[in-house]
Formats: C-alpha cells, sequence, structure tokens
C-alpha cells in the first residue's frame, strides 16, 4: 500500500495512506489533528519510500527489543550476583570448645586426641550440621553461578541487539 506524507503546522510530517483520505490524521509530535486530502489529491503529497517509511515509523525494531532486554537482564542479574553474598555458617563456636578444652582434664583431652582426631581420617561422613551447611553452601554458590550465566548471557544478547541495529542503520543509509 502506498503511503504519503502529510505536513502538519508543527514541522513534522504524518505517514498517512489511501484509506485515510477524506478523514483526520493526528500527529504524534503535536497531537494536533490534520485533515487528510480526498483520494483525488493525495497524489499532491510526497510519497513515502521504504527507507523514509522505516524513518518515520520511529525505527523501534527487535533488535532494539533485544538490546533492551538484553541490557536489562545483565544488569539486574549482574548486580544481584555481586550484592548476593552466601550467608555463614557457624558450625562451631571457638570459645566454648576452647572454655570446654581448658576446663577438661589433660588426660581426657589427650585421649579425645589420640583416639577421635589423630584415627580420623578425612574420608569420615559428615556430622548432620556439616551436611546441611556443606547443601546450603552448595545451594548459594550455584546460585550465584546461575545469575552469573544470566548475566552473561543477557550482555551477549544485548551485543547482538547492537550489532543488529547498527547493521540495519547501514543498510537504510543512516
Amino acid at each position: 500500500m502506498t503511503s504519503f506524507l502529510l505536513p502538519c503546522s508543527c514541522g513534522v510530517d504524518i505517514l498517512v495512506t489511501s484509506s485515510q483520505a477524506g478523514g483526520l490524521a493526528t500527529c504524534s509530535a503535536c497531537g494536533r489533528q490534520e485533515p487528510v486530502p480526498r483520494l483525488r489529491d493525495l497524489g499532491k503529497l510526497r510519497v513515502v519510500t521504504e527507507v523514509a517509511r522505516a524513518r518515520t515509523a520511529g525505527g523501534w525494531t527487535a533488535w532494539h527489543g533485544l538490546l533492551l532486554a538484553g541490557s536489562l537482564l545483565a544488569a539486574t542479574t549482574g548486580l544481584l550476583s555481586v550484592s548476593f553474598t552466601p550467608p555463614e555458617v557457624e558450625l562451631f563456636d571457638d570459645v566454648t570448645i576452647k572454655s570446654s578444652v581448658m576446663k577438661a582434664p589433660t588426660d581426657e583431652v589427650y585421649s579425645a586426641w589420640a583416639t577421635r582426631l589423630v584415627h580420623a581420617s578425612i574420608d569420615r561422613p559428615p556430622t548432620e550440621i556439616e551436611a546441611k551447611s556443606r547443601g546450603r553452601s552448595d545451594y548459594y554458590h550455584s546460585l550465584q553461578n546461575s545469575l552469573r550465566t544470566a548475566a552473561a548471557l543477557g550482555a551477549l544478547a544485548a551485543l547482538v541487539g547492537v550489532v543488529g541495529v547498527l547493521s540495519k542503520r547501514k543498510v537504510d543509509g543512516r
């Protein structure tokens, strides 16, 4: 369908088609309604080329949407991953342990050390508190890594959007 440029009194051209002939067209800049010439008089207006149509339509494309969405995703998830710190879980209380060791007789401390600590291997099963703490820590670290991955994907989408916008401008001659 052929489009025409109807000059508004504010200086902006309004994009109109033959289906609007004889009616009113609203200017996107000032909001004023301008009368559209009748069908026989539309030929007196300037005809819109494809490049001019893209320019008058505002130029918002899917590339712009990708750029915006990627930027928002990268910014939000990036900030969340930086500001997010897993909670520290205290597995033991230093003061209580030191106090207990200082109060215990030396032979009991030595006996506990000799039987439990010297013979304990690294492969011992974790205590219930240690297992819960490890699970919580793994969860928070995987959450933080997921946020970082989402930020990287958002940045990549924004970069693709920038390349798309720039290549479209180059094709349009802008």
